[in-house]
């Protein structure tokens, strides 16, 4: 039985007040998952692969993944076998497991011959997240998936809500990786930190820095964008005294011009929003000579990435 195949992008969730609702797809890192039909029925990895393959659960978070694919549909008694290539750096904020899982669903269901929705797909993908994280979450799977900028929320039946955000204007990123230690499963040790509730006032002014920045990029505005993207004020100022240079780094990139900057995710990346290629090259200069590292940081310049069901073979993206 032949080998299908699908990439899915990096992801940056959260971008300042968007906690667990807003995220973009970043071309700056890739994961790429096989997969074919058994005839043994279940799930099973063969293989893992690529730079971060010793260091990630990539394999888990596939397999986890499919599972809960296979049982969405109705076909737990298929059986398939995944090969996964980590290319996207673990627990770094990045949607790494969220990769995996996005990669892993499409492949599957390009081998069993099946067209799931999105929703589906987003859906066992997040499902699959939890392998790594601990819970599902959405927010990167839904961007790795579907590509781009998406926005989402639990509609009034409690089903998942997911749409892309359609933006305007060429938009890119400044993403610099601190690479010291982070903690073991880092994502819930970073949730852990997070108040169980906020004043009325401050959640105001999060949903209302949210909506705007929301509306400024799909009107084109990447400084008020920016603006909104670096004004998160429950959950980056808890989080922020965990991350190596935060500080250093947020302070070089507003001053070498970024329009905002923000913490991605649950960290330690740090991620800038800029309105041109140089403009980011810039900033990632400034982010990276900010402040003595305690292991070099990986960096970059990203764009939004197309998601995985628009990987070759993909089926286009949709809103769910």
């Amino acid at each position: 039985m032949e080998w299908v195949a699908a990439s899915a992008p990096s992801s940056s969730a959260n971008l300042g007040p968007g906690f667990d609702t807003l995220a973009v797809a970043l071309d700056l890192y890739w994961d790429r998952v096989w997969a074919r039909r058994s005839d043994t029925p279940g799930v099973r990895v063969v293989g893992v692969e690529g730079r971060w393959a010793g260091q990630s659960g990539g394999g888990a978070t596939a397999a986890r993944a499919v599972e809960a694919l296979l049982e969405l549909l109705g076909l737990e008694d298929a059986g398939v076998e995944l090969r996964v290539e980590k290319g996207v750096p673990p627990g770094r904020g990045l949607g790494s497991s969220g990769a995996s899982a996005a990669a892993a669903v499409v492949a599957a269901s390009r081998a069993l011959g099946v067209r799931p929705g999105a929703s589906v797909l987003v859906e066992a993908a997040g499902r699959g997240e939890a392998a790594a994280a601990g819970s599902p979450h959405y927010d990167n799977v839904a961007a790795s998936v579907l590509g781009g900028f998406v926005a989402l929320a639990r509609g009034l039946d409690g089903s998942l809500r997911v749409t892309r955000v359609p933006v305007s204007g060429g938009v890119y990123f400044a993403v610099v990786t601190p690479m010291g230690r982070v903690p073991e499963s880092k994502t819930m040790v970073m949730r852990s930190v997070l108040p169980e509730s906020v004043g009325l006032g401050e959640a105001v002014a999060n949903w209302s820095r949210l909506a705007v920045m929301v509306a400024a990029l799909a009107s084109g505005d990447l400084r008020l964008a920016g603006e909104m993207m670096s004004g998160d004020g429950i959950v980056e100022p808890r989080r922020s005294r965990f991350i190596e240079c935060y500080g250093e780094a947020r302070r070089a990139a507003l001053e070498a011009g970024a329009y905002g900057f923000a913490i991605s995710g649950a960290g330690p990346s740090m991620i800038a929003l800029a309105g041109s290629r140089g403009q980011a090259e810039r900033v990632v200069e400034a982010m990276l000579g900010s402040c003595r590292w305690s292991v070099e940081p990986l960096a970059g310049v990203a764009t939004p990435a197309g998601g995985a069901l628009e990987s070759p073979g993909g089926d286009g993206a949709e809103s769910i």
